[in-house]
């Protein structure tokens, strides 16, 4: 018998690799600190914290959980510029004091899936870097490491996009006082929340997610500003670009419950996005991205850079003896044609291919590549009422011999795939428009053969 096999196998490793994390940091931690000064701190200013599954964004969370015994590992790395600020006292008093003026955070984090709808998870931030000031009458600047507040996570899913555009999950959480409160890397005692998470498929392409959550801890108030019970939030975008390329935007903050948006201060919000390229089937996911604060509360910098790359495992059958699972709908077919997201350009009255219209190709290709039980394909190309009859049925044949002629050079096999024009005699839309007639000038890929399911 192979080790590590089946859930158990699977679950050991993930639990040794968190293990090996949690027990790393920890060493980081108690070797590394510098002996503590008087004045210690009680809110913790790391507000990047990074969406700790295998989700569509940075920060914030999507309703899908990991599947049964599915891992994931990964970890960022965050440079802010002067995420905290303070009025100074003594001989600056009354003028804006950086007390961090820049800090590189490394998280690192895990999770694991119990079953296809629970899921829990851990965060490790480490501060590699700190240039801190006291925030006392004569400041004194020092650099180096710290640890943060480890964050314990757990995530129901209860409602599943598989099954409807609309997800809904519930994720409470804890953070443990592991941190280094003289730094502003720790809150000081435990703190817990919660987050309700609602997605949105808007288009096969295009998510959205929306995070509204409550976080309970200590009242404590530093140079003027309180920090209580928060209220949090987040709204996230993820456009797929196609060939593993996703963008990401994000926008987030939070807000003490008793001075609700009253008090800027107490009230950071953040904003940006950046880029993730997912490296094929190997699991694999890099993110590049960075911020800035719209509003200067706590934690929000002037510029927020980041960097990140996990590993989420794949799903794996519990029984190798049943056949596979039938994989999921294509939603890119439906109606008996590939459905393309973008229009087919050409040069004017030319069947040359503009590179505008590549991408979109691209991704019939992949349609036909992932779906072999799609057997013939013809390639529609239809004109507006302009021209002659006889003109624009020739020109609509070369367009889609054009598009036949890509796809071939891409892989896909003859046989799989006939051109026709139908010139003017199939409009969709009013010729008499200048709207109508754009739409009337297309391509289309009906499918005449298809295995059934």
């Amino acid at each position: 018998m192979k080790p590590f096999k089946g859930p158990a196998g699977r679950f050991f490793l993930t639990l040794s690799g968190l293990t090996a994390l949690l027990f790393g940091t920890l060493f980081i931690e108690v070797f590394s600190r510098p002996v503590q000064a008087a004045y210690v701190s009680r809110f913790e200013v790391i507000t990047f914290e990074p969406a700790i599954d295998s989700g569509e964004y940075f920060t914030q969370y999507s309703s899908q959980n990991l599947k049964a015994w599915q891992g994931t590992l990964g970890f960022y790395f965050d440079y802010a510029n002067r995420p905290l600020q303070f009025v100074g006292l003594g001989a600056v008093a009354g003028q804006r004091q950086s007390v961090i003026d820049h800090w590189i955070i490394a998280n690192f984090y895990g999770a694991l899936g119990f079953t296809d709808w629970f899921e829990a998870g851990i965060n490790l931030p480490v501060a590699l870097y700190n240039w801190f000031f006291t925030d006392t009458a004569v400041p004194v600047e020092d650099h180096g490491m710290g640890m943060g507040d480890i964050t314990l996570m757990t995530k129901f899913r209860l409602v599943n996009t598989e099954n409807s555009r609309v997800g809904f999950s519930v994720l409470p959480y804890i953070m443990f006082p592991t941190g280094d409160g003289v730094r502003y890397l720790s809150n000081g005692s435990v703190a817990a929340g919660i987050k309700l998470i609602t997605d949105f498929l808007i288009h096969d392409r295009f998510n959205m997610t929306l995070n509204l959550g409550y976080l309970a801890r200590d009242d404590v108030t530093l140079h003027g500003v309180r920090i209580d019970d928060q209220f949090t939030y987040g709204l996230a975008g993820n456009v797929n670009f196609g060939k593993g390329w996703h963008g990401i935007g994000e926008i987030f903050g939070t807000t003490v419950i008793g001075d609700f948006f009253s008090v800027s201060a107490s009230t950071p919000i953040e904003a940006g996005g950046g880029v993730r390229y997912a490296f094929g089937d190997s699991g694999f996911d890099l993110d590049v991205g960075a911020n800035v604060g719209i509003i200067d509360g706590v934690g929000a910098p002037r510029v927020r850079g980041y960097l990140g790359l996990k590993w989420t495992s794949p799903v794996t059958q519990e029984c190798p003896e049943c056949p596979p699972p039938a994989p999921p709908p294509d939603p890119r077919i439906q109606g008996g044609k590939i459905v393309i997201w973008g229009k087919i350009y050409f040069d004017t009255d030319k069947a040359t291919l503009k590179p505008l219209s590549f991408p979109v190709l691209d991704d019939v290709v992949d349609v036909m590549q992932k779906n072999p039980g799609v057997r013939l394909v013809e390639i529609q190309g239809h004109c507006d009422w302009r021209a002659s009859d006889a003109y624009n049925m020739d020109l609509s044949q070369r367009r889609s011999e054009s598009v036949k002629t890509y796809l071939l050079s891409k892989g896909i096999e003859g046989s799989r795939l006939t051109a026709k024009g139908y010139g003017e005699s199939k409009p969709i839309a009013d010729n008499n428009t200048v709207e109508g007639m754009a739409q009337n000038r297309r391509v289309e890929f009906v499918i005449l053969q298809q295995d059934m399911e």
